[in-house]
Parts: structure tokens; C-alpha cells; sequence
């Protein structure tokens, strides 16, 4: 089955032709912003990817910057525009869209652009001994790199990378994640898990229910004789160490 990546301007409503697209056989993603849709793209490698913005000139923009990185340059890219003058799609061209769709559109005409760019690259492929483009287990795990967190908010994705989170705690089977950038949300996923899964080198357990990313690191408190309080970066409320995990904290920052 073969993945599709939108790129949607609209945080408010879904992207309009996905039932269409799923019903013709696609899986479909859709990213939370523009920028989860350039590293989802870059790590995924989706086997076409569709914008559908509302703002022209941030078309061009993810245009570009989908053309100017090796990863992605070779996607087919289809472009969802409002902009009906020649003159914006030619630009749009000529930065790397494989097909440029003017509002108000068919879901036709849709797919039939669709199935043409994937056509093309199923022929580019059975020609040439080295295969251009690798969209084997597409968002499967063997293609995800270990260094995010990949969810789904409603219908849409969002990428975490394990360097923005300052820290984990726990919600019982689930658990909340803060980012650096005051980001807070809820997934399923377990303490335990998050411990086999994060890098053991920047996380550290301080409570059974919280992890937190050493390199936000503050300062650390001592707040009776076995006990502590973690101080991390863009969190104003202190963590508090249990003093089953104190030893660890002692061993790691001789405190």
C-alpha cells in the first residue's frame, strides 16, 4: 500500500480528499505543521507527498526546502494551490513540484496526478540497477530512526525529537511529555517503556513516575538528608528525586 505524506496548512480541519485517497487504496498521513512535515519526510520517506497550504508564499518555501535536501528531492511532490496565475506556477515549477493542482479541483483529477508520478517512478526503478528512492516499510519501525517519538494528535502527526524533551512523567499507562518550548502531551506509553526506548546517556529516572533529559539540567537542591529536588531548564517547578533513585543521582553528579 502505498504512503502519502500532506503537508496541510489547516490545523482546524482535516485534509479535504483523504477519505477519497484511502478509498482508492493509499495510506495517508497528515502532519501537524510544516516543520514535522520535513523531518517526517526526511526519516519516512513517504512515497509521494501532497502540499496543501493556504499561504503561497509558504508554498514556495516548503517547495524549496523539500528540493534542497538529498533525502527528499526525489519524492514526487504535488502542490495544492488557491494561487491561479501563471506566473506562481511556474515558480512553483521550477523549485521542484512535480505537479501543481489549482483550487477548485476534482478528486479526479487528483489521483490521476497521483497514480502519473507513481507510475513514473515504478518505471525509474525497473530501469536502473540501484533503486533511486526507498519506500520499503515506509513508517514501519525498521525505517525509524531512534531518536523521536513519532504521534498521532486527532489525524495528524507530529515528531518529537528525543533532544527537545526536558522530561517525562507519568499518567499510569500513559504519559505526559514537556518539550523545551513549553509543548506539553499526553501519549501511551509507560514509564518502563520510555526507560528502554530513550538514550541512557541523556536520560535519567529520578522517581519512579519521571525522566528527565540531563541536558536541561538546572541545578540540584538538597532538601533534607536523603533528599533532592531536580531544577531543569524552562521548567519553573522543581522534580523531586525519590530516594530510591538518589544513590543513582549521587553516583551520576557526585552530590
Amino acid at each position: 500500500m502505498k504512503k502519502i505524506l500532506i503537508i496541510n496548512g489547516n490545523q482546524e480541519q482535516d485534509f479535504e480528499f483523504q477519505s477519497i485517497l484511502e478509498s482508492a487504496g493509499f495510506s495517508t498521513y497528515i502532519t501537524a505543521d510544516e516543520s514535522d512535515g520535513f523531518k517526517i519526510a526526511d526519516r519516512y520517506m513517504p512515497d509521494i507527498m501532497i502540499c496543501d497550504l493556504d499561504d503561497h508564499e509558504r508554498e514556495l518555501g516548503v517547495i524549496k526546502k523539500l528540493n534542497d535536501n538529498s533525502s527528499t528531492e526525489c519524492i514526487p511532490l504535488l502542490v495544492i494551490t488557491s494561487a491561479a496565475n501563471n506566473a506562481h506556477i511556474r515558480v512553483a515549477m521550477e523549485l521542484g513540484a512535480d505537479d501543481v493542482l489549482v483550487k477548485p479541483l476534482n478528486h479526479e483529477s487528483l489521483l490521476r496526478s497521483i497514480k502519473k508520478r507513481l507510475r513514473k517512478i515504478e518505471v525509474i526503478k525497473a530501469n536502473l540497477t540501484d533503486t533511486i528512492i526507498s519506500t520499503e516499510n515506509a513508517f514501519s519501525n525498521q525505517s525509524k530512526k531512534i531518536d523521536h517519538i513519532l504521534i498521532k494528535i486527532g489525524t495528524k502527526l507530529k515528531l518529537i525529537e528525543f533532544s527537545k524533551i526536558v522530561c517525562i512523567t507519568a499518567l499510569k499507562e500513559y504519559s505526559k511529555i514537556t518539550t523545551d518550548d513549553g509543548y506539553k502531551i499526553v501519549v501511551r506509553k509507560s514509564i518502563r517503556n520510555w526507560v528502554e526506548t530513550l538514550p541512557a546517556k541523556d536520560f535519567l529516572r529520578i522517581h519512579r513516575a519521571t525522566i528527565v533529559n540531563m541536558l536541561f539540567l538546572d541545578k540540584i537542591e538538597k532538601v533534607s538528608f536523603r533528599n533532592y529536588n531536580v531544577y531543569l531548564k524552562n521548567i519553573s517547578t522543581p522534580l523531586a528525586i525519590s530516594q530510591r533513585y538518589s544513590n543513582i543521582m549521587k553516583k551520576t553528579f557526585s552530590v
